[in-house]
């Protein structure tokens, strides 16, 4: 029952405690029996839920009208005597007719209209009936013509629906064939930003000047402008799919082979039905079907295809649902879910994931991937949650990240994409430190197109994050190996599920032969005792793993003060990088960002800073800087007219990194020719970054040709080295800029686009002349001089 209180003249209704869900139809029944219970009449009312709705004094005159009218209809149906005398025969079927029409008045005003309409009484034989049949004949009269005069009852006529009209007061908008509602556009919204992720489909941004966060709205085109016949039908059509859909098939095709037989039946009913329908809309009106009964409903499907979306969030059931999006942060969308399309959703995310957990009161929390729309599904429920159902959905790329679209993003200075490319191939294991969401697994994952298809790669994985697929279908040398959750303080061995143990499985997967070892989450004791026991008794593995921290203090707390390990294991990892979320103001694009990175350096038991992160008051003007070089290219977030020969002939040092210096000597080269490598790969990755947006072709910044523009210049490394290990960049950057150009008009040849980049004038220098070597070259630098990084 409706939990209203009064407020001055104000009823305020708890919707929360009900826990109906606002404007469903069991809802609106207790409501209105609630109002009709009132001592007052109330001037204004208000809703209290997962949000507000305040109905002023016009809409509020317009549903109290009604509630008098069943306040008066409840009086009569009280009044035992108004039936007349029970030994009347018609005493029991008068007493039927006013219950009835109360009842209908609760739920739908047409059934009750209908059966005073129809109601019908014969003249009474004896004339003591006579009083009640008078009275009972013009009460029938008297309430229908009342109640045609109504507007909550006109309004039920022109719309059929009694949900609908209510909707309509509080401003939500109904879904007519699932108990779920949108809410309005706030008042004074102004759009911001308008663009289509994908065909039919458009995203509109809007910015309220009561609200700190956007409003993010998407519309599918065809069904947003489909006639009202096409619309009923649709209607009726998800209707029956809800109830008698066959959920039988393989769980990986299901969705779509459901779209195919869907649009086939879409198109017979049609035609017999007389109704005009076009392949195209046939085909949308399948998938918004589809979308409700076996996917994630309509307005999550249509996010999901949204690139700048990142998370989508689901606080509990009839709240807002919520986006994280790429350049506008956290937005509320208009969509709330009922209960019942929650745990249909939940229900069709744990049957076709790939793990299939259980979900229930026993097991109310699942973690599971829904492969169909590369999602990481993390889902809550009671008794995990005081009542509410909760999700937080995360949405995967399907192709890796690479490092040009980290310029593009500005998250990293094309000399650090350059330098971290170096240190990768050399094999220096890593940490990567950050918050949730900063972009941790993104990160790690351009590293693994940095390493190529010349190493074997082993992700250790309890949820597959990291898209190994699209790596092992290019050519990598890829394997991943399922582990149990690192949040499990489990002993050695099997786990949950028959899954192995982080650090047993790594053990065991490094008898199969040397690979580069990437764990994407590390959160327990166990784990983290296993990474520094990996290290420590396999010197020389290759290591990437992820660690939630904000700084190297952070994990040096962690390992002491939490989990009771000595400190100093942390020099047993080569490089910490950590990554950062930034804004500039509250309402401007969120950020991922390098903020700082660091060498280890156990002899001197410091941690060396070697990029720092300056904050500036716009991005373009923030800093990331390279504290071991003088040169300004290495701070740079512009590489144009860069002159590789120039840049060997005067490059300087400030110091040599300590990892830097220590790979050096395994590998045999100086490191002046390693940080000459580190700038012919950031000149690279630059100019991929630089033609995709002069040709504004953002396919250049996927794995696929980025890939190729790696492997080109690996070989042209080898090619050009002389006996001594040594390039000579003045006659390598011609070479390469003609390599360069090559590979660019060949992607975009077998794209089908244009190929013609004479008028386009690149960033490429053609290097400088030999004359010009000797000029200003500096010292060679190693390890230990003019040292400027502080122990840490």
């Amino acid at each position: 029952m409706c939990i209203i209180t009064k407020e001055g003249n104000r009823a305020v209704t708890d919707c929360v405690r009900c826990g109906l869900g606002l404007g469903s139809p069991k809802c609106i029944n207790s409501m209105f029996k609630a109002l009709a219970g009132l001592e007052f009449t109330p001037t204004t009312i208000r809703y209290e839920e997962e949000v507000i709705v305040n109905l002023d004094e016009e809409r509020t005159r317009k549903l109290m009208e009604y509630i008098s009218f069943i306040r008066d209809v409840e009086r009569v149906a009280g009044d035992n005597k108004f039936y007349g005398l029970p030994q009347d025969d018609m005493y029991y079927q008068r007493r039927e007719l006013v219950r009835r029409v109360l009842d209908g008045l609760y739920s739908n005003p047409l059934i009750s209209y209908d059966l005073l309409d129809s109601y019908k009484e014969s003249y009474p034989e004896r004339s003591i009936f006579l009083e009640a049949y008078q009275r009972i004949t013009k009460w029938v009269s008297d309430t229908k013509k009342r109640l045609e005069g109504l507007w909550v009852f006109q309004e039920v006529r022109k719309r059929g629906d009694l949900q609908k009209v209510v909707l309509g007061l509080l401003k939500l908008t109904g879904v007519n064939y699932i108990s779920s509602s949108r809410l309005p556009l706030p008042d004074g919204a102004t759009l911001v930003a308008t663009y289509e992720p994908t065909v039919n489909v458009v995203v509109e941004i809007y910015q309220v000047p009561t609200m700190e966060d956007y409003v993010y709205v998407t519309k599918h085109k065809l069904i947003e402008n489909l006639s009202e016949e096409l619309k009923d039908f649709l209607a009726e059509k998800i209707r029956v799919n809800l109830k008698e859909l066959d959920l039988s098939g393989d769980p990986r095709t299901i969705f779509e082979d459901k779209v195919r037989e869907v649009r086939m039946s879409i198109l017979d009913e049609a035609s017999e039905q007389g109704l005009e329908i076009t392949g195209d809309i046939a085909n949308a009106m399948a998938h918004e079907i589809v979308s409700w009964a076996v996917g994630l409903g309509s307005p999550i499907e249509l996010i999901a295809k949204d690139d700048k979306v990142n998370d989508v969030y689901i606080d509990s059931q009839n709240s807002p649902i919520y986006i994280e999006h790429a350049e506008y942060g956290v937005c509320r969308t208009l969509w709330r879910y009922s209960l019942q399309m929650i745990d249909r959703v939940f229900s069709n995310i744990i049957l076709f994931s790939t793990e299939h957990p259980e979900f229930d009161e026993k097991h109310p929390v699942a973690d599971v991937v829904l492969k169909r729309l590369n999602m990481r599904c993390h889902l809550q429920r009671p008794p995990a949650t005081f009542s509410e159902y909760q999700a937080a959905l995360r949405l995967m790329r399907t192709q890796p990240f690479t490092y040009p679209l980290y310029l593009k993003y500005k998250s990293m200075t094309p000399f650090f994409a350059g330098y971290d490319d170096l240190m990768v191939n050399l094999g220096s294991s890593e940490g990567v430190l950050g918050l949730k969401s900063s972009g941790k697994t993104s990160f790690v994952s351009a590293k693994i197109a940095a390493i190529g298809t010349s190493r074997r790669i082993l992700p250790l994985q309890d949820i597959e994050e990291i898209p190994v697929t699209a790596y092992r279908k290019r050519g990598f040398h890829i394997g991943s190996v399922r582990v149990q959750s690192s949040e499990r303080e489990l002993p050695s061995g099997l786990g949950s599920g028959g899954a192995l143990d982080l650090v047993t499985m790594a053990n065991a997967a490094l008898r199969m032969g040397d690979a580069c070892v990437i764990i994407n989450e590390i959160r327990s004791r166990l784990a983290i005792q296993g990474v520094i026991n990996l290290l420590n008794t396999q010197p020389g593995v290759f290591l990437l793993y992820n660690l939630h921290a904000q700084s190297l203090r952070d994990v040096q707390d962690r390992l002491e003060l939490v989990f009771g390990i000595p400190a100093t294991s942390m020099f047993s990892t080569d490089r910490y990088t950590v990554l950062k979320k930034i804004r500039f103001g509250r309402k401007t694009r969120l950020y991922r960002v390098i903020g700082n990175a660091y060498e280890s350096d156990p002899e001197e038991h410091r941690f060396v800073e070697v990029f720092t992160f300056h904050r500036g008051p716009t991005i373009d003007e923030c800093r990331l800087v390279c504290n071991f070089l003088e040169n300004p290219e290495a701070s740079s977030w512009r590489l144009d007219g860069l002159d590789l020969g120039q840049l060997q002939d005067n490059l300087k040092f400030k110091y040599v990194p300590p990892v830097l210096a220590r790979r050096c000597e395994e590998v045999g080269f100086t490191p002046e020719q390693a940080i000459m490598q580190a700038f012919f790969k950031a000149k690279m990755y630059y100019d991929i970054y630089y033609y995709a947006e002069k040709l504004n072709d953002p396919q250049l910044l996927e794995l696929d040709f980025v890939l190729k523009c790696n492997t080109a210049a690996n070989d042209l490394l080898r090619e050009m080295e002389d006996e001594t290990g040594s390039v000579d960049y003045h006659k390598l950057a011609p070479v390469w800029e003609k390599r360069f150009r090559e590979l660019l008009v060949g992607d975009r040849k077998s794209r089908g686009l244009d190929t013609d980049l004479s008028l386009l004038r690149g960033p490429v220098s053609s290097g400088s002349t030999p004359s010009n070597r000797n000029k200003n070259k500096p010292n060679k630098i190693r390890k230990g001089d003019n040292p400027r990084a502080k122990s840490k």
